[in-house]
């Protein structure tokens, strides 16, 4: 019935052009006009309905329509010595399907403009293909709308392979400039990382126009260097979240927005207010691995301060590395002096469970104190550096203090240790040192 609908309905939009017509075929057009007149409402009515209700009827309706060739047939039965009307009549057939593509196509722009109404974002990982966002569709959260944009790889790389396309284990969003903004926020679902090891800077890639930049921070960058990546990301275009962390979990996994902080040398790092592992993001460039570290997060957890052990142990290693120790005065050289350091330092160490591990005289020459009001001398001082070994193994550099009284007429006693100088010092003493640092000769 419908092929007939069809077929009537372009032979009256002929009988408007061609006045020529037969008088038969007249008749068959105002009988059809009162068809298509009711098509044609029935069809803007149904134009609004879900595309889930609707696709069955449309499954069915193509059924009936014509095929170039069967419409041609029609035409050659109609019109068997007429080649110029056969001709006329198919180019108007071609016309109306073209104008029923353009209509639907207009009808479907005006209902996605309008956004698809959603209560919550779905994960675009563990989501069934169903729910996930789709590409250039508006979605209207919380009444604000949000355009999906398409996943955008640069096809990045570099040696140390952190470089490439990652999936999110959630969406991340650009909200709009102002709840009344026209122009929809954006919903990204991954992004590319571009980064240079030389320079230890990187940009993640929301799209070719929207990035974010980000840096290994200096005290990190001798472990980038072997694998053990943790970078900052700071402003930029995308998402709005900024002064993120980002961890490598392992090669091609990050973790996202987790903050640790080192509590002591016995328990190591935790997490910053009690947080889980699942509060944070992961991005992998394979998306099976999310759901690896989502699904244990005691995993994410052991992995995470692992690699925050490293981290500190590096950045201890070059930080102790940078020390520069104090040069040896001449009093290293006076026998009396050093073995009254030595003595004294073994015997104090040996009282609180930690050991000297390597002492020398740092002073050339006395300092005297007198009295404040006679004058007369009362004693005099000399300073001297040493590796400190605590119970935990880790060493420190202290400067301890060597004392000789006063005894009268311009003469001083014997040379004795007076303690660990604990007040006015300067780095790097009461800084942690590695245990085998000396002076340099």
């Amino acid at each position: 019935m419908k092929k007939y609908t069809i077929l009537v309905c372009l032979f009256f939009a002929s009988f408007l052009f061609h006045q020529t017509a037969n008088a038969q075929f007249g008749n068959m057009l105002k009988k059809a006009k009162q068809k298509v007149t009711k098509k044609i409402e029935e069809k803007a009515s149904s134009s609004i309905e879900k595309s889930t209700t609707s696709s069955n009827t449309n499954s069915t309706s193509n059924t009936n329509e014509y095929s170039d060739e069967e419409f041609k047939k029609e035409l050659a039965k109609k019109y068997p010595n007429d080649k110029e009307k056969q001709d006329f009549y198919f180019k108007k057939y071609k016309e109306y399907q073209q104008k029923q593509v353009a209509e639907k196509e207009a009808l479907l722009a005006k209902e996605n403009s309008k956004g698809k109404v959603v209560n919550e974002i779905p994960s675009p990982i563990e989501s069934s293909e169903e729910n996930k966002f789709k590409d250039n569709q508006i979605y209207v959260l919380n009444r604000t709308k949000f355009k999906k944009l398409p996943a955008y790889d640069g096809g990045f790389s570099d040696k140390m392979e952190l470089s490439g396309y990652y999936h999110l284990s959630q969406y991340f969003v650009r909200n709009p400039s102002s709840h009344f903004d026209s122009n929809p926020g954006d919903i990204y679902e991954g992004f590319s990382i571009e980064y240079d090891p030389a320079t230890y800077q990187l940009k993640a890639f929301f799209t070719p126009d929207q990035k974010r930049y980000g840096v290994v921070p200096e005290n990190y960058r001798k472990s980038a260097d072997k694998g053990n990546i943790q970078f900052q990301f700071g402003m930029g275009g995308g998402p709005e979240w900024t002064n993120a962390n980002v961890l490598l979990l392992e090669p091609g996994v990050l973790l996202i927005g987790a903050e640790v902080y080192h509590k002591n040398d016995n328990e190591g790092h935790k997490w910053m207010n009690n947080a889980q592992p699942k509060q944070f993001v992961i991005a992998a460039k394979d998306p099976e691995k999310i759901k690896k570290y989502y699904k244990n997060p005691e995993l994410t957890s052991q992995t995470t301060f692992a690699k925050y052990d490293n981290l500190r142990k590096d950045w201890l290693g070059a930080k102790l590395n940078s020390v520069v120790m104090p040069s040896k005065g001449s009093f290293d050289k006076n026998s009396a002096i050093k073995s009254a350091a030595v003595n004294g330092l073994n015997k104090y160490y040996g009282k609180m469970s930690m050991s000297n591990v390597y002492q020398y005289m740092t002073s050339d020459r006395w300092s005297t104190v007198k009295h404040k009001v006679t004058g007369v001398p009362l004693y005099q001082w000399a300073v001297g550096a040493v590796v400190q070994k605590n119970s935990d193994g880790q060493c420190m550099l202290q400067q301890f203090i060597v004392r000789r009284d006063y005894t009268g007429g311009g003469k001083y006693g014997s040379p004795f240790f007076n303690g660990i100088n604990r007040g006015s010092i300067r780095a790097p003493y009461g800084t942690y040192v590695k245990c085998d640092a000396r002076p340099q000769k």
